[in-house]
């Protein structure tokens, strides 16, 4: 079984985050531009697929950011990212439950 770098469980997870923030981004420059994206042929499963992403990207980053706490406990920035990415996780959480267009 091939060694992973201690390091390496981590930067995935901020990069699950990093990903998480373009796409919560994109979402919010579409919904205040003046652009209707609605005329893009092909572009509700382009935005499916994002929202999926924004919504599982909070769980594999915790899952990461975990698994790496285990890895290396007393690495101060391990904790750091599990904290950012439960954060994240419990926000967008209140964020769909809170939202009426569900």
């Amino acid at each position: 079984m091939a060694e992973v770098n201690k390091a390496a469980l981590r930067t995935a997870s901020i990069a699950c985050l990093a990903i998480w923030g373009v796409v919560w981004l994109s979402f919010l420059a579409i919904r205040f531009s003046s652009f209707d994206i609605r005329v893009i042929p092909g572009i509700g499963i382009v935005m499916l697929a994002a929202l999926g992403v924004s919504m599982l990207a909070p769980i594999v980053s915790t899952a990461l950011a975990g698994a790496a706490i285990i890895r290396n406990p007393r690495q101060l920035l391990n904790w750091l990212t599990l904290a950012c990415a439960i954060a994240v996780l419990f926000g967008q959480g209140l964020l769909f439950f809170a939202s009426r267009w569900l």
